[in-house]
């Protein structure tokens, strides 16, 4: 199986590929020049697939549904935290 690389090492190849050509970043970086094309490809997929949501939603859509994730968010630790506490009490109560 061949080597496995870090996501902070891949960001790293495509932002040196970007400034100095994809075969001198791979040569440099001693990282086969396909496994960096591959690399490249999905970061491109990935912000096409971002810009898209980005241009459908719109930044005040964007914006509500952040809000709506952070409220939901809270509401699901306040469970946790509510859980956490029950268990604390039956815990409790079961060792006397």
């Amino acid at each position: 199986m061949g080597k496995r690389y870090t996501l902070e090492e891949r960001q790293e190849a495509l932002k040196l590929a970007a400034e100095i050509g994809n075969k001198a970043a791979a040569e440099r970086l001693d990282i086969n020049l396909d496994t960096l094309y591959t690399w490249i490809s999905k970061d491109k997929n990935r912000r096409d697939k971002l810009q898209a949501v980005v241009q459908e939603k719109g930044p005040e859509g964007l914006a509500a549904e952040n809000d709506a994730l952070r409220k939901a968010l809270r509401e699901k630790e306040q469970e946790v935290e509510i859980l956490q506490e029950a268990l604390g009490f039956f815990v409790k109560r079961r060792k006397k």
